[in-house]
């Protein structure tokens, strides 16, 4: 053994001989000593960034109704669009107008940050007149002109108008922290404190236009100065951001490229130098093997990367944990994985240097197979996004025997029922900026979706958007029905009487006959239906009745060209009403939900959950709140996903406790702790669907779905459905609550398995899930060439790249990496591949070692 220790301490001594290692030594402390200056401090909300904005279309219009709309002068919404400046006031005049005027998000949120300056800077609610010997505003004429000319506001400036009022904001729906810090005297709020009510105040008066944030974010800071940026994430973000994308990109590409190329450099001459004419003889005059030489040759050059390697990946854990806070220990596995990624590229390095016997041949080897990796990569990554994303299921319904499903390339597909192919209804496109939403059943012989152009990343998209019916009389070919609410996202039937659209800020429903209507189909009557059928034309359209636009509507008679303002909020149409109880207001991401057999929803909205119901016998009269209650913020970077059956409520997120509330009074039944939990079903919860009473399906990012049950004050994992690779579910329930239902789940991209659910009629009895059929779709050319030729470059090359998802899954503790929030479609889940890459670099150094043991072996030199 002495002598392999010997060896290998004399490559380690070769090594540190080197001019170009310690030239690394000086980099690695120079990078160090530049990143140590680097911190963070945490610090409130309080100032709008432009990417807070999650529908501008639907802040622009109301801002635009604050100005022309004479009635709304004294509401809060007027009274923060008056106060803004006079050009930004000209801009919104010409939308309120009818013009088509584009304004940046920047500008409005920089208009709203001078508000809060201006706010917090006087910590008082004193109102102070815009104009004493300003005109009263008067309504316009009715006019036939698409620009009616509208009366001018008496000019202001910010520093002239306090533009917050107690009275005006009493109506408006505050969020508890809100309504805390109202209710503290000003004098014992601190200047941060003082700006996050303003905050608070503007988005109390927008609703439905931002997206909800942390309370507090962290401030990157370097030698106690702040980065000249509005880059502000909340705590959990930033981890997140730290441990899935920052330590990955440096394994991958500094220590991955640079620290191994230069660990190239200096080894590449280890083996040459070895065979050099006496050199050999001399070592193996000793007692070893020429394997047992060439092996600790190997160990030796990897012995010094190890110490470069180490010295940074401990520098950056320092930095991390003494700068930053985060005491990471998992970070310093980036050491052996490091290693790794050098060996692969260090046994071709030998492998040439036997044959060859020169240095510049081995970098040039590993040079080749460096760029071998790349392409490969690049090819891979490229394919995958163009060809497999797109066909990807997103999101699933049942007509019949017919299903239908949404995909990742904003396309429509329905399986044929004979041939078992999915065939297009909307094209799917890769990179399409479109979106289509999910599609929904309206009666086993139509299915209802929507196609909104552009809004892939805007709920607003190109403008307003129809209603497409499916008909099986039809051939399922789409035709376009009603006029949606302008920004739908989501569509939902309640119960056979009512279809449902949510946007940003409103619930608004029409009645099925007239879908039906629209497109020349005489509707037909549900034996369910208790009520009688509505053809929607005397649905009531009052702007007044949309509670999300109370605080920027008039009081009494309402124009033609400020229903158009409304139209543009996501409002009342002539087809649809809304519904939605004046003291709920939907901010991004909410969710709601349908208790089965019920007619009634469940709504998540800003840490709040809140049972509705009409108020009524028919689904199109107004809705009220039943029951309410407050949760506590969860600091966590992922969207909430709820499921209610009739007896309990189910809310999850993240990597928060599950909480169970009882459907009918919602409140706290118990919770299930995120420990016990992960360690039965890994992963972000995805998608929550009740099966039954107490039995709920729980799709993760891991890929897995499980169902669990609710057992008293905590859940226990039941069973695992055997598929792996999940993409989405659909449940399809039958009309009896102690009846069997049927699952759907897509898998693998697009492949399918349906699931027969037995719901046990006794407490003691056990859920049972049955394959009834699995099919798998003939795969296109390029998924063929996808498949086998790209799958089998990666299989046949190390997968090196792969290696940062290995180091994001180390350093994180995570298997999966959940992207957006699934508002405007189904959210993307990156799946860590762990084991794989592992395997693969192994197994390609063992088998370039063995390769190069077997030849130096056999070589006379």
């Amino acid at each position: 053994m002495r002598p392999y220790l010997a060896i290998i301490s004399d490559s380690f001594h070769a090594a540190l001989a080197s001019r170009v290692l310690w030239a690394a030594f000086l980099a690695i402390w120079i990078l160090l000593a530049t990143l140590a200056p680097i911190g963070l401090r945490e610090d409130y909300t309080t100032t709008f960034r432009w990417f807070d904005v999650y529908n501008g279309t639907r802040m622009k219009a109301m801002l635009a109704q604050g100005i022309v709309d004479p009635a709304a002068r004294d509401l809060p919404i007027g009274r923060i669009a008056q106060a803004m400046p006079e050009e930004l006031r000209r801009e919104l005049r010409r939308v309120g107008e009818g013009d088509e005027v584009r304004i940046r998000l920047n500008l409005l949120t920089d208009a709203l940050n001078e508000l809060i300056d201006a706010d917090a800077g006087t910590g008082t609610t004193e109102i102070t007149e815009i104009s004493s010997t300003s005109e009263p505003l008067q309504a316009p004429e009715p006019s036939t002109t698409k620009n009616s000319p509208l009366p001018d506001v008496a000019p202001t400036h910010p520093s002239q108008v306090s533009w917050y009022d107690e009275d005006a904001w009493a109506d408006t729906v505050r969020l508890r922290e809100l309504r805390e810090l109202d209710e503290t005297p000003a004098a014992e709020l601190t200047d941060s404190l003082l700006r996050r009510r303003s905050r608070l105040r503007i988005e109390a008066a927008l609703p439905g236009v931002f997206e909800s944030r942390s309370a507090r974010s962290v401030v990157l800071t370097y030698a106690g100065l702040e980065f000249p940026t509005d880059f502000q994430i909340d705590r959990a973000q930033f981890d997140t951001l730290f441990n899935q994308f920052v330590i990955p990109v440096l394994v991958n590409w500094l220590l991955g490229l640079v620290l191994v190329f230069l660990g190239v450099l200096v080894t590449a001459s280890i083996v040459p130098d070895m065979l050099q004419a006496g050199s050999l003889h001399l070592l193996l005059s000793k007692p070893i093997t020429r394997s047992g030489l060439l092996i600790s040759k190997f160990i030796g050059g990897c012995a010094f990367v190890t110490l470069c390697v180490s010295q940074l990946v401990l520098g950056l854990y320092l930095i991390a944990g003494c700068r930053l806070d985060v005491w990471n220990s998992r970070i310093l596995w980036c050491v052996p994985i490091a290693v790794v990624i050098f060996a692969v590229f260090f046994s071709v390095s030998v492998l040439a240097g036997l044959k060859w016997r020169s240095a510049i041949i081995s970098i040039a080897a590993a040079g080749a197979l460096a760029a071998i990796c790349v392409v490969v990569g690049i090819v891979g990554g490229v394919v995958n996004a163009r060809v497999v994303a797109p066909d990807r299921i997103i999101g699933m319904t049942q007509a019949g025997e017919d299903l239908f499903a949404a995909t990742g390339g904003s396309g429509l597909v329905h399986l044929h029922p004979t041939s078992q192919r999915w065939v297009p209804v909307i094209e799917s496109e890769a990179g399409s900026r479109d979106r289509v939403l999910t599609p929904v059943t309206l009666d086993p012989d139509h299915v209802l979706t929507a196609r909104i152009r552009n809004g892939r990343f805007n709920p607003f998209g190109s403008g307003s958007l129809d209603l497409i019916v499916l008909s099986r009389n039809e051939g399922w070919q789409p035709q376009p029905s009603l006029r949606l609410p302008t920004a739908t996202e989501h569509l939902l039937c309640l119960h056979e009487q009512a279809v449902a659209a949510i946007n940003t800020g409103d619930l608004l429903v029409t009645d099925p006959a007239s879908i039906l209507e629209a497109v020349g189909e005489t509707p037909r009557v549900s034996v369910n239906d208790d009520v009688t059928t509505d053809t929607g034309d005397d649905l009531p359209g009052q702007i007044d009745d949309t509670p999300a636009n109370r605080n920027a509507r008039a009081v009494g008679s309402v124009s033609s060209w400020l229903k158009s303002l409304v139209t543009m909020q996501g409002g009342a149409t002539d087809s649809f009403v809304s519904i939605l109880p004046p003291d709920v207001v939907l901010n991004a991401p909410f969710r709601v939900t349908q208790v089965p057999h019920e007619r009634t929803l469940i709504a998540l909205t800003a840490d709040r959950l809140q049972r509705m119901e009409p108020t009524g016998p028919r689904s199109n009269e107004p809705w009220t709140t039943t029951a309410h209650v407050n949760l506590p913020h969860a600091v966590d970077r992922a969207a909430p996903v709820i499921a209610a059956s009739t007896r309990w409520v189910v809310v999850a997120q993240g990597e928060q406790p599950f909480q169970i509330f009882d459907a009918r009074t919602l409140q706290l039944a118990g919770q299930w702790d995120t420990e016990t939990r992960q360690s039965a079903v890994p992963g972000t919860p995805l998608e929550l669907i009740a099966v039954s009473e107490n039995h709920f399906l729980l799709r993760t990012s891991s890929g897995h779905c499980d169902i669990v049950e609710v057992v008293g004050p905590t859940i226990q994992h039941v069973s695992r459905l055997p598929v792996d690779d999940t993409e989405s579910v659909h449940w399809q329930p039958a009309h009896s609550k102690t009846a069997s239902g049927d699952l759907v789940v897509a898998h693998n991209v697009d492949r399918l398995t349906r699931f027969s659910i037995d719901i046990p009629h006794t407490a003691t009895g056990r859920m049972e899930a049955t394959i009834e059929d699995s099919i798998t779709p003939a795969l296109s050319v390029w998924r063929w060439v996808d498949h086998y030729v790209v799958g089998g470059l990666e299989w046949l090359t190390p997968q090196v790249l792969q290696l940062g998802d290995t180091t994001a899954a180390v350093v994180s503790g995570q298997d999966s990496l959940v992207i957006g929030n699934g508002d405007r479609g189904a959210a993307e889940v990156v799946r860590y591949r762990i084991a794989g890459p592992l395997l693969s670099c192994g197994t390609f150094i063992t088998a370039m070692l063995l390769i190069g043991c077997v030849y130096f072996s056999r070589s006379d030199y």
